[in-house]
C-alpha cells in the first residue's frame, strides 16, 4: 500500500479532513504516481488536488496526472473522476485540451467507459472548453453504428444511456438536423424508447421557444407535445407528463381558450410528486432541466390567472397584472435550462426564448381592442403601479408593449392555428387534419368570415340526426331547444352542453333496455324486497363516471370541492368552463315532474359561477312492474336565480328506472291482477 492510500484509511478511520497536507503534500502524491493510478483511492486524491487548484505548485503536473487517471480507472471511477473535473473552473482553463485529448482515447468503443467518456466530450463542447463540430459528428456516427448493430449486439446500457443523454444535449444547444435524426434511429432500443422520446420533445420545445419567425413556433411545440405524450405512456416519466400537460396549457391559451382548474390541480400534483421522487436521486449535471418543471408550472398558473380573460371584465386591474406577469415571462422566468456546466468566459449558457411573446401578444392585444374601456384601463394600472415596490419593472414594461400593441390597432402577427376557430366548419366538412390547419392559418387575418364559416358549419353539424331512432331524435331536438331557450348558451358550451345530453339520453336509454336480474345484470339496477337493502346512489354514479370516461370529450372527474361551496359528483371540465352531473336517489316518488321540482336546484348552485345549464340523474327506486318511456325519464326545469337580475338555469334532469320486474312478470297472474285491481281504482 503505498504512503498516500495508508494516510487515506487512517484519515477516514478517525473521520479526520481530507487535505493535500494531510495526504503527505504535492509531491508525495506525485512521486507514487504509478502505484495511485490503478488504485481505487485515485478518485478521491484527484478531488483533493481538485479543490485545492489555485494553490497547487504544478498545475501541469497535476493535469498530467488527471489524464493519465482516466486511462487507468474502471467505468465508476472514471466518472467520478469526469464529474469532479469537469465541475472545477478554475481548473479547466489548464484542463480542457488534455483533458478532451484523454477523453477522445477514452471515448473509442462501445462499452460503459467510453459512454461515460463521451458524455465527458459533449460537455466539455457544450462549455465552449472545446470545439463542437467533431463532437457532433462523432455522436452522430456512433448512434448509426449501434443503431446498424441492433440486431446482432445489444448495446451496453450505460453507453446507449449515456449516448441518449448527449445527443440531447447536443440538439438543444447545436442547430444540426443530423443529431434529431440521429436521436429517432435509436428508436430500434425499445428499452430506451421514453429516454429517446424525451429528449426529442425537448429538442422541439427549444426549437420552438427560441424561433424568430412565429409561424414555425406552434408546429415545433406540437411536436414537441408528440414526443412527450409518448413518453409519458411509461408510468415513472413524470418529468415528461409535466412539460406535456404545461405546453397543454401555452396551446390552449394561443388558441383562445382558458387554462382549467383541473389541468392546473393536476400540474402541482404531478410536480410535488416528482419531486418527492427526486429527493434520493443524485442530481447531474442535466438537472437544471428538471428544475424547469417548476417554471413551467408558474407559467401555468399565470395563464390560469387569465380565464376571464375573454368571458368577464369583473376585476380590471387584477386581470391586467395578471397580463403582465404572462407577458413578461419570457424575461423572468427560465422556461429553458441550460445544462450545470461551467462555461468558458465568451461562451454564455443560451437561454433566451424569443418566441413567447409572439404567442402571447395576439391574444392579450386582441381581447384588449375588444373592450372599448381597455385604454383607459391600461393607463390607471401604469399609474397606480407607477410606484409600486410589488409590481416589477418587466411588469411595467409588459404592459407598455401591449399598450402600443392596442394603439397600433393590435395588428400583431399572428401565430398559425390561434385565436379562430374553425373546428365546425371543419368538422362539417370532414376536411383532414393538415386542410384544416392551412385553412385556420388562411382565415388568420379574416376573423369575421372565420366566424360566420363556423356558424355555419354548427349548423350543419346541429341538423344531423345524432341516432337512428326518429323517437329519439325528436327527444333530442325538444330537449336542446329547451335548454337554450332557457339559458341562452350559445358558441364552444352549446356544443358541450349538447354532448353531455345526448350521452345522458343514451344512459337513460341503457337504463329502460337493460337487464337487471341475474347474473349479468346491473346491481344498482335490480329489483329488491322491502326489507333488502336499497342500492345506493353513489353505485350509479360511478358507473356513470366510468361510461362518461370513453363517451365524452374530456375526463369525468369524480367528487370535486370547492365548486358552489360544495362538493360535485361528476365534473366535467371544457377548457375554459365547466359542467356539473349531481346523482340522487329516490325511494318513494316516480313522478319526472316530483324529481327535478325537488333536486333540481342543487346543481343550478353549482352553476352559479359558470355555464347557467346543469344535469341532473336521479336513480328513481320505486317498485315497479313496468319501464316507463324514455321521453317520460327526461325533463328540462328553468331554475329561476336566487335574486333579481340573475340568470335563469336550464336543468336536464334524467329519471334512472331500477327496482323494475323484467318484462316477462307482466305475462303473470299476480301481474295481471295488479293491473285489474288498479283498473277498478282508477274507473272508466
Amino acid at each position: 500500500m503505498s504512503e498516500v492510500s495508508a494516510r487515506l484509511e487512517a484519515l477516514r478511520e478517525t473521520d479526520s479532513i481530507i487535505s493535500l497536507e494531510s495526504l503527505g503534500g504535492f509531491e508525495t502524491i506525485l512521486s507514487e504516481r504509478e502505484e495511485l493510478l490503478g488504485s481505487s483511492d485515485m478518485p478521491l486524491v484527484i478531488s483533493v488536488l481538485l479543490d485545492e487548484w489555485p494553490t497547487l505548485p504544478s498545475p501541469d503536473q497535476a493535469a498530467s496526472l488527471i489524464t493519465e487517471a482516466i486511462a487507468a480507472q474502471d467505468a465508476f471511477a472514471l466518472e467520478d473522476i469526469v464529474d469532479d473535473t469537469l465541475s472545477c473552473a478554475e481548473a479547466l482553463p489548464a484542463l480542457a485540451a488534455p483533458l478532451s485529448r484523454a477523453l477522445g482515447h477514452r471515448a473509442q468503443g462501445e462499452d460503459a467507459e467510453a459512454g461515460i467518456a463521451l458524455e465527458g466530450l459533449t460537455r466539455l463542447a457544450l462549455g465552449g472548453w472545446t470545439r463542437a463540430l467533431r463532437l457532433r459528428g462523432q455522436l452522430v456516427e456512433q448512434a448509426g453504428e449501434l443503431a446498424e448493430a441492433a440486431a446482432s449486439a445489444p448495446p451496453d446500457p450505460v453507453m446507449i444511456q449515456r449516448l441518449v443523454r448527449c445527443l440531447g444535449a447536443a440538439a438543444e444547444r447545436w442547430e444540426d438536423e443530423e443529431i434529431p435524426d440521429a436521436l429517432e434511429a435509436l428508436l430500434v432500443f425499445e428499452d430506451y424508447e421514453d429516454d429517446i422520446c424525451f429528449e426529442l420533445g425537448m429538442t422541439h420545445l427549444r426549437a420552438g421557444l427560441t424561433q424568430e419567425a412565429v409561424e414555425n413556433v406552434l408546429p415545433e411545440l406540437r411536436s414537441a407535445r408528440d414526443w412527450l405524450s409518448r413518453c409519458s405512456r411509461y408510468e415513472d416519466r413524470l418529468d415528461a407528463l409535466i412539460f406535456q400537460t404545461a405546453l397543454d396549457a401555452l396551446l390552449a391559451f394561443t388558441a383562445g381558450q382558458a387554462v382549467s382548474d383541473a389541468l392546473i390541480h393536476q400540474l402541482h400534483s404531478l410536480v410535488l410528486a416528482y419531486r418527492l421522487n427526486s429527493l434520493n436521486e443524485q442530481p447531474t449535471w442535466r438537472q437544471p432541466r428538471a428544475d424547469a418543471t417548476v417554471t413551467w408550472v408558474q407559467l401555468a398558473d399565470r395563464l390560469h390567472a387569465l380565464q376571464d380573460l375573454d368571458s368577464a371584465w369583473w376585476d380590471p386591474p387584477a386581470l391586467i397584472s395578471s397580463m403582465a406577469q404572462v407577458y413578461s415571462a419570457h424575461r423572468t422566468l427560465h422556461l429553458l435550462a441550460a445544462p450545470d456546466i461551467p462555461y468558458k468566459d465568451d461562451v454564455p449558457p443560451p437561454t433566451q426564448t424569443a418566441a413567447l411573446p409572439h404567442l402571447l401578444q395576439p391574444r392579450l392585444a386582441s381581447t384588449l381592442a375588444a373592450r372599448g374601456d381597455s385604454a383607459a384601463f391600461l393607463d390607471r394600472w401604469l399609474a397606480v403601479n407607477a410606484d409600486n415596490p410589488e409590481t416589477t419593472e418587466e411588469a411595467r414594461s409588459a404592459i407598455v408593449e401591449l399598450q402600443q400593441a392596442l394603439r397600433s390597432g393590435g395588428d400583431a402577427e399572428l401565430p398559425k392555428g390561434g385565436l379562430i376557430d374553425v373546428r365546425d366548419a371543419t368538422s362539417a366538412l370532414a376536411l383532414p387534419t393538415d386542410v384544416g390547419e392551412r385553412l385556420t392559418a388562411m382565415l388568420q387575418r379574416h376573423p369575421g368570415l372565420a366566424h360566420d364559416l363556423n356558424n355555419a358549419g354548427r349548423i350543419a353539424l346541429n341538423a344531423r340526426n345524432p341516432d337512428r331512432s326518429d323517437y329519439f331524435n325528436t327527444i333530442y331536438r325538444n330537449l336542446r331547444s329547451e335548454i337554450e331557450r332557457i339559458s341562452g348558451v350559445s358558441g364552444e358550451p352549446a356544443l358541450r352542453v349538447e354532448e353531455v345530453l345526448l350521452f345522458l339520453m343514451r344512459y337513460t336509454r341503457w337504463a329502460i333496455d337493460t337487464e337487471t336480474g341475474g347474473a349479468t345484470g346491473e346491481p344498482f339496477l335490480r329489483p329488491f324486497k322491502k326489507d333488502e337493502a336499497a342500492p345506493e346512489e353513489v353505485d350509479m354514479a360511478k358507473d356513470l363516471a366510468k361510461r362518461g370516461y370513453t363517451a365524452l370529450s374530456t375526463t369525468p372527474l369524480w367528487e370535486v370541492k370547492n365548486i358552489g361551496s360544495g362538493r360535485t359528483d361528476v365534473v366535467l371540465f371544457f377548457g375554459a368552463f365547466r359542467l356539473v352531473i349531481e346523482c340522487k336517489r329516490e325511494l318513494d316518488h316516480a313522478s319526472i315532474d316530483y324529481l327535478a321540482s325537488r333536486y333540481s336546484y342543487q346543481p343550478a348552485e353549482y352553476g352559479a359561477t359558470d355555464i347557467n345549464v346543469g344535469f341532473l340523474v336521479v336513480l328513481e327506486l320505486t317498485p315497479k312492474t313496468r319501464h316507463a318511456q324514455l321521453h317520460q325519464c327526461l325533463k328540462v326545469t328553468a331554475v329561476p336565480p336566487a335574486e333579481p337580475g340573475g340568470r335563469p338555469h336550464a336543468v336536464l334532469t334524467a329519471r334512472i328506472q331500477g327496482n323494475t320486474r323484467s318484462p316477462s312478470y307482466s305475462s303473470t297472474p299476480a301481474a295481471h291482477r295488479a293491473r285489474t285491481s288498479a283498473a277498478r281504482l282508477t274507473g272508466p
